[in-house]
């Protein structure tokens, strides 16, 4: 494949796709085309990556599986819905989504057998072809019968069979392996019947050759399958020639079926090639994290690795030049936030908008390989220094007015407790306190708590009355717990969650598993933020929460057996124990 073509694919992705999807959007309702270009987009990106990276085990390569799948379920969810019922789309990656109506504004449409056969590849490279059962059923109905006796048509037949347990018929549920080699047989009967009839080659297709690649599986036949499998993949080396789209590179069908052994078999595949990237067959399988919440599943390797030495977290370059109209424009919000206009009391407003200005500070020099500046300390002392003044005010008598300390300044505000005494500037401040170890800052959101103001709605309540409870000296374990059920269930929401399991450690107690969790913290930050154009903002530098903890730990007396940037050194060696 010519590298200009690959060039091409990968050239300003996050910018392209984000444009092209909004541009879609925009021009009217998006329907099944739509979201079968995008999903072809996202294809050719993921072909371009596995050129550099064939065993596409990356963060970067993961998320674009992710939505290339999502998208090409998107055109099946259509098909299958619209107009009759409500469904949704959305795209972690450009942060986009579409939800549906039923109405009759638009007419029904529907996908080939093609699509809908790389859509359930997709599907299963997620393990998600049985969250989108119903809408590949429904999507199914609509060229079953045109199709029936073609192998594309027939090769879905025995997808649906094998993957979805959907036979068909009205037998038992989920249905029998027999039943299964059933429904996989008659489909490769009617393609012999139509070829008889037509006089077609039609076994010798690709499509039938897969469906027997499938009969093997089904009856777990591993020098079959390997076999076939084998010449599925030598086919598809003959059909595409260097100027084919980057997609070619992987052959969908052959992934699945090699995914589908691996997954459900246990049969690591028998061809070595590029065409099958480790990390689609496995589901990018990790050797899992190395402890879970209290301190619970520790691998054994993990720590024996952390016995040996100082478990090391690597950051990718993340220097950010903090341009002088930048700071002189966060100089002029101080002023602002702490300068009285005529007879007009200092807006409570400001305090929470420019402890974000420092907080922003912070974590762009924070990529910095000079470190931690006297610069970066006062940016954080006066970022603590705010976020206790918020809570402060909150905790005053309405009506009357709260003297706080900031910068050496001597403030008045009128007491109120607004969305500025919120759940999520809790957190940050409480983050700050900690990692400047100041007491008489963390006073206030000791006695507050991030529900103070109003309720906690968000997907780090739990988190955060977890932390409330644990620097309250309540019992925090309950919260804990369902702050670790929180951040499971938020796994697949797009965005990135508290470090629940490195606070349960501190619950519990446990220095070895809170040094084993602070690393797969740090890892779980770094994959994050290595995704689309994460890599430009702020928190891409370090974890405030994360940082936050373990600093706390270090004055609680613990070692800090973890190096990485994440964790400046010089903040670590400032966090004396008490």
């Amino acid at each position: 494949m010519g590298g200009a073509v690959v060039s091409a694919a990968r050239e300003d992705f996050v910018n392209r796709i984000g444009g092209q999807v909004r541009s879609m959007s925009r021009a009217g309702r998006m329907a099944t085309y739509e979201w079968q270009s995008i999903a072809d987009e996202f294809l050719d990106y993921l072909g371009a990556l596995s050129v550099e990276t064939p065993d596409l085990d990356t963060p970067e390569a993961k998320a674009a599986l992710k939505d290339a799948a999502e998208a090409a379920a998107g055109a099946v969810a259509y098909a299958a819905y619209h107009p009759h019922c409500s469904f949704q789309v959305f795209l972690e990656y450009v942060n986009y989504g579409m939800s549906y109506d039923p109405g009759d504004d638009a007419p029904e449409e529907s996908v080939t057998p093609g699509e809908w056969i790389d859509a359930l590849c997709l599907s299963v490279l997620r393990d998600k072809a049985k969250w989108h059962g119903e809408a590949f059923h429904f999507a199914r109905d609509k060229f079953a019968a045109r199709a029936q006796g073609t192998p594309g048509g027939e090769l879905a037949t025995g997808l649906m069979a094998v993957v979805l347990d959907d036979t068909g018929g009205d037998g038992e549920y989920p249905p029998s392996a027999q039943a299964k080699l059933a429904a996989v047989d008659a489909a490769l009967d009617r393609i012999r019947t139509r070829a008889a009839d037509t006089g077609e080659p039609l076994l010798d297709r690709p499509d039938s050759a897969a469906l027997h690649t499938l009969r093997a599986l089904a009856v777990e036949d591993r020098e079959a399958f390997d076999a076939a499998l084998a010449d599925l993949l030598t086919r598809h080396t003959t059909l595409h020639g260097p100027a084919a789209s980057p997609s070619s590179l992987l052959p969908l069908v052959p992934i699945a079926l090699a995914a589908l052994a691996y997954r459900t078999l246990g049969w690591a595949p028998a061809a070595r090639t590029d065409y099958l990237p480790h990390a689609l067959v496995t589901g990018f399988e990790t050797r899992g994290p190395r402890v879970a919440g209290f301190g619970r599943n520790r691998r054994p390797d993990a720590v024996a690795a952390l016995g040996a030495g100082p478990l090391v977290v690597e950051r990718p370059a993340c220097e950010r030049t903090v341009h002088r109209e930048i700071e002189d424009m966060y100089e002029e919000h101080l002023r602002e936030a702490f300068t009285p206009v005529g007879q007009e009391p200092l807006a409570v407003w400001r305090l929470g908008s420019v402890m974000g200005d420092q907080e922003r500070l912070f974590k762009w020099r924070a990529g910095n390989p000079a470190g931690v500046t006297d610069a970066q300390l006062a940016t954080l002392r006066l970022a603590s220094q705010m976020g206790a003044a918020l809570f402060r005010i909150a905790l005053a008598d309405p009506g009357t007015e709260v003297e706080v300390t900031i910068g050496g300044r001597n403030l008045r505000y009128p007491a109120e407790r607004k969305d500025a005494a919120g759940a999520h500037n809790w957190e940050k401040a409480t983050a700050f306190a900690l990692i400047t170890g100041v007491r008489e800052d963390l006073v206030p959101l000791v006695l507050t708590g991030p529900a103070f103001a109003r309720p906690d709605g968000s997907a780090s309540s739990a988190y955060r009355e977890a932390l409330h409870a644990y620097l309250k000296g309540d019992d925090p374990e309950p919260a804990v717990q369902r702050a670790l059920e929180q951040a499971d269930r938020a796994k697949d929401w797009g965005f990135a969650m508290p470090p629940a399991v490195l606070l349960s450690q501190l619950v519990e107690g446990d220095e070895e598993s809170f040094n084993l969790a602070l690393a797969d913290a740090l890892e779980a930050h770094r994959d994050y933020y290595q995704v689309a154009d994460r890599v430009d903002e702020p928190d891409t530098s370090v974890d405030l929460d994360i940082l936050a903890l373990a600093c706390h730990a270090r004055r609680r007396g613990w070692a800090i057996r973890v190096e990485s940037p994440y964790l400046p050194q010089p903040l670590l060696r400032a966090a004396e124990p008490f």
